[in-house]
């Protein structure tokens, strides 16, 4: 499945925090944006309001915009974790990105589940008034988004204990989504509507009518590529301290590793559609996500692949930028 999460993660979310982190400001847009009834009959023909960042890549990308907003409310308004949970998983992560925009969205999601001004005051200082579960999430979700490669085996075990399976798999994909969304919107440099932070939103897009969405047609890839961005500077990381070797060696390592996180069970991967199943024996991060939280794992794979068919990157750029994502987290995968 990482050739197909190449997607917008590689493009928007996989830019370092440190680069994208940007104050709010007055400035006009950085990209074009539809206004909401223009992009809205681009999508279904109706015209809920619509989020910033939607506006922005409605008509570039249609069907993926599609899919990401259904994304977004299956985090916000149906995450197993509950609307308090996942709410507060959104926003350390926003928080530790500098994203205003995510940051603002959460505390509207959390006030919408009952959290009151006194509630986000002490979500934003000291967190020892809190339980030790909820600290332990906290502190996860932090981790989780400024150093990954730094959770260790004992924290992970700290939250099966206080948690179990489901919910811990269930934390990685609302901070997966987390980061996901704010590093796009940091990307694009959206900024909250003037009528937002808006509610979740079910977009209801018809499966028939997405597919038949035209997509813009792109440059030629040859185009892209001598193309050059004004302001920007090219830099190559210094990554020759790890030689192949020790690439080899690492690898060999993590293969030899007890998972974390037990594998779920025969019963539990029996629920699961059969082309998933097969997906989930080959792959065993696709077999811990699915066999526990099957529905957050379809909706993220779905708007996955979704973004590979209608984008049509270039497959050597696209795996070219996964690597480089990949070995700037320190990720072994």
């Amino acid at each position: 499945m990482s050739r197909i999460c190449v997607g917008l993660i590689i493009l928007l979310a996989g830019l370092p925090s440190q680069v994208l982190a940007q104050p709010e400001t007055k400035s006009p847009p950085r990209l074009p944006a539809a206004d909401n009834a223009q992009a809205w009959k681009l999508l279904r023909g109706e015209d809920p309001a619509l989020p910033a960042w939607a506006r922005v890549l409605a008509e570039p990308l249609p069907r993926t915009t599609g899919a990401m907003l259904y994304l977004d409310y299956v985090h916000r308004a149906k995450n197993p974790l509950g609307p308090v949970l996942a709410g507060k998983l959104h926003w350390v992560a926003a928080s530790a990105l500098g994203s205003d925009y995510g940051r603002r969205y959460a505390e509207a999601d959390l006030r919408r589940a009952g959290l009151n001004d006194e509630d986000l005051k002490q979500l934003a200082g000291d967190l020892k008034g809190l339980p030790q579960d909820e600290r332990a999430a906290l502190a996860f979700a932090r981790k989780m988004t400024k150093a990954a490669y730094t959770v260790t085996d004992d924290e992970v075990a700290e939250l099966l204990k206080h948690f179990g399976p489901e919910k811990v798999v269930a934390m990685v994909h609302t901070l997966a989504w987390a980061n996901f969304q704010n590093r796009i919107t940091l990307a694009l440099g959206a900024v909250v509507e003037a009528d937002g932070p808006l509610p979740p939103l079910d977009p209801q897009l018809d499966p028939d009518r997405q597919a038949k969405l035209a997509t813009p047609a792109r440059p030629p890839w040859k185009d892209s590529q001598t193309t050059e961005t004004p302001g920007m500077k090219s830099t190559r990381p210094d990554w020759r301290k790890l030689t192949e070797a020790d690439l080899e060696s690492a690898l060999e390592q993590q293969k030899a590793r007890k998972p974390r996180i037990p594998l779920p069970g025969p019963e539990l991967l029996e629920k699961i559609p059969p082309e998933a199943k097969a997906q989930a024996s080959k792959v065993v991060w696709s077999k811990v996500s699915m066999g526990y939280q099957p529905f957050l794992t379809k909706t993220w794979f779905d708007t996955m692949r979704t973004f590979q068919q209608e984008a049509k990157l270039d497959r050597v750029f696209a795996n070219t930028y996964f690597w480089v994502i990949t070995r700037t987290s320190e990720c072994f995968y």
